[in-house]
Parts: structure tokens; sequence; C-alpha cells
């Protein structure tokens, strides 16, 4: 009976060790509801989209990078955009580093983007069932030459800006470039990713143009955890494309993605506390 009651209290005491943590969470987005804040604090990604008239504004901390590039998807005239946030907690090897140590760490498995290799996601073509997504990633030397691929980089002190360009096969679209583009702060680690090749489905027609894709994805440090952000903005297009009677919802295929790209995140971050 002693033994009940001694773990009753200690997950008692976890659990509201928890809460109290998480109320930094509610501070740094204070404009999510109460169901979004429960949704976020038992491990789940909430999303919006700008299609629906939702302000984007409100899954990103004010002042950051990433608020910013919200702002600027949230006036977009002749497109879409959809944004989505999650929170994880800090395991006991990040936590006991400082923010500077924290960022250096967290930046280095971000641009580890071999490790996306083999990553799926729950495809509707395939029936809602997962399929590999990414079949190739590595980065490039230039923004054109595919015979001379590179090893993921490692930085040995934590840069404010960094550009380079990447390569990926995906299921979905083939082989396409991008360009990495990073502005990072004391809290913030954030990437702008361009396609810089246009994204063709069966190989063969546009599903969007070149430079019209935004990828942007973002962590922020708090006290107990590390906000993950991701905004996609494309522009001038519909949200559903229709290709030879075979119709590609955007809005859907990018959402799974960035469930896709968030999953892998979070494994990331579990390899730091093993090694």
């Amino acid at each position: 009976m002693l033994k009940r009651l001694s773990v009753f209290l200690l997950v008692g005491a976890w659990s509201l060790c928890s809460l109290f943590a998480f109320d930094t969470v509610r501070e740094a987005l204070p404009s999510l509801s109460e169901s979004q804040h429960a949704r976020l604090a038992s491990g789940k990604i909430i999303d919006g989209e700008s299609i629906d008239g939702e302000s984007l504004s409100q899954f990103f901390v004010a002042g950051s990078e990433s608020a910013y590039r919200a702002e600027l998807a949230q006036g977009m005239e002749d497109g879409f955009s959809i944004a989505a946030v999650s929170y994880i907690p800090y395991g006991p090897k990040l936590k006991a580093m400082d923010d500077s140590e924290r960022q250096l760490a967290i930046f280095n498995k971000i641009r580890a983007i071999s490790t996306q290799e083999g990553l799926t996601y729950i495809s509707w073509r395939a029936g809602n069932k997962p399929k590999v997504l990414i079949e190739k990633s590595s980065y490039m030397q230039d923004d054109r030459n595919l015979n001379n691929l590179l090893p993921d980089p490692v930085a040995t002190t934590f840069p404010r800006t960094v550009q380079s360009y990447v390569f990926q096969r995906d299921s979905s679209f083939g082989g396409n470039r991008y360009r990495h583009e990073y502005t990072n702060s004391d809290k913030e680690i954030f990437v702008a990713i361009k396609n810089i090749s246009s994204m063709k489905v069966f190989g063969i027609f546009t599903a969007v143009p070149k430079e019209n894709l935004s990828i942007n994805m973002g962590t922020y440090l708090l006290e107990e955890g590390v906000l993950l952000t991701a905004l996609i903005s494309i522009e001038g297009r519909d949200p559903e494309v229709s290709v030879l009677g075979y119709k590609v919802d955007l809005p859907s295929a990018f959402t799974r993605r960035i469930t896709a790209l968030q999953n892998w995140f979070v494994a990331q971050l579990a390899t730091i506390e093993t090694e």
C-alpha cells in the first residue's frame, strides 16, 4: 500500500511539474485555444491553413523570424499557406546544456538531412498507409551540380546565417533542388527553404513552379522544451491541381510532409540524448 502511494505521489508530482513547465508554452503562444494547448501538451501537432481564413500568427512566438514570415504569408493574395507547431520537452542531456550548447546541438541535427532518406509519411495514394517519402537527400556543392554531392556539414560554432543547396528525390515530385537559408538567434533557429527547380507530377507536369514553394522550419527555445514550427506557402497555385484526371490536393500533401518532417526532428532530438 505504501509503495503504491509513493508511486501515485511521484506521478502526481511529475504531472504537476509538467503543467507548470507548460505555462511557458502558454505564455509563448497566448492566442491558442485551451483545446489547442491541450493537444500540444499531449505531444500532438496542431496546424491551420490560410485558405480557411485562420490567423497563422497564433502558431508562432511574437517577434520571432517565424512570426514575421507568417505575417508575410498571411498577406499573400495568390496562393495559400499552412502553419503548424508542436512542443518537445527536453531530455536530460538537452536540459543540462546552456542555451548556446543547446542551439549548436539542435542546429547540427536539423542540418543532418541525409538522415531523412527513407523517411515515411501517410500516403493518400497508398490508401492512407505509410510510404517512403524521401528517397535521396544530400547537400550540393552549388545550385546546379548533381555530380558532386556532399556529406552533412557539422558546425563547431553556432552561426547566425548560412546558405546551402540541397538535392532531394521524393516519391511524389521526383528529384528537386532547394536553397536553404538560415537566420538564427540566441533562441531561434529558422531555415527558409525554396525550390530552385520546378516540382513535377509524374516527372512531366509542373505542380509547383521554381521559386514558388516556401518551406519554413523553425525551433524556439523555451525553459523546459523547444517549440518546433513549420510554415509552407505556395504562390500562384490553387489548392487543388488536376493532371490527366488525377487530382493533387496540395494542402493535404504538404500537411502530411510537415507531419513527417516534425516526426523526423523529434527522432533527431532523441539521438542527442543517446550520443
